[in-house]
C-alpha cells in the first residue's frame, strides 16, 4: 500500500464538501449508511502517569473539584494504577486546547505530568502527546484513510476538532492509503 499525505483542505475539495463541517457531516452519514450504526461521539483519552500517587491526585482533582467534575468523567484502569480514562468532552481539542479549564489546567495546577494515548476503535485515528506543567508537548494526531472506504476514518474527524485551526494545533497529519494491485 502507498501512503499519500493530504491536507484537510485537499480532502474537503476531493469530496466536494465546501467546508470542514460539511465533510464531517457527509462522512458521518456515509458511515452510518454503510455500517448501520453511528460512530460513537464519546471521546475517551488514556492518561498515563509517572506514579500511582500522581494518578490518584489527578483522579481526585477531576472527580471532586467542581470545575472539573461537571465537565469530565474519570475512572481508573483496573490493571494499571498509573493510568486514568477520562471522558466528557466532545473533541480531543476540548481536552487539550485553549478553552480552560481543561486537562492542561489541571496539570498546571497540580504540577503533574502525564502521557496521552487516544486510539479510536473503528477509525484507527491515533493521538499521542505528553503534558508537562500544563503544556502539551510532543503531540501528533495521525489519520489514515483508505480511498475505497474513506468514511471509515473521515467520520472520526468529528472527535478530533471543530475547525482547521484546531486540527493544526493538534499537529494532525492525514494520509490517504492507496491499495496497490498485485498482478
Amino acid at each position: 500500500m502507498k501512503k499519500q499525505t493530504k491536507t484537510l483542505e485537499n480532502i474537503i475539495e476531493d469530496h466536494k464538501a465546501i467546508t470542514l463541517r460539511n465533510l464531517i457531516s457527509q462522512q458521518d452519514h456515509k458511515f452510518e449508511s454503510r455500517f448501520g450504526f453511528k460512530l460513537s461521539s464519546e471521546v475517551k483519552v488514556n492518561l498515563i502517569f509517572n506514579s500511582r500517587y500522581d494518578a490518584e491526585d489527578f483522579y481526585n482533582e477531576l472527580r471532586f473539584n467542581e470545575k472539573y467534575a461537571r465537565q469530565y468523567k474519570v475512572k481508573t484502569e483496573l490493571n494499571d494504577s498509573q493510568q486514568l480514562i477520562v471522558s466528557g468532552s466532545r473533541t480531543l481539542f476540548d481536552y487539550f486546547g485553549t478553552k480552560e479549564p481543561n486537562l492542561l489546567t489541571a496539570s498546571r495546577d497540580l504540577n503533574i505530568q502525564f502521557k496521552i494515548e487516544y486510539q479510536e476503535a473503528f477509525t484507527q485515528i491515533i493521538f499521542t502527546g505528553e503534558v508537562i506543567a500544563g503544556e502539551l508537548l510532543g503531540r501528533q494526531c495521525i489519520v489514515e484513510y483508505n480511498e475505497l472506504i474513506p468514511e471509515l476514518a473521515l467520520s472520526g474527524l468529528k472527535n478530533i476538532a471543530s475547525n482547521l485551526k484546531e486540527f493544526d494545533a493538534l499537529l494532525t497529519r492525514v494520509y490517504c492509503v492507496k491499495p496497490v494491485s498485485i498482478i
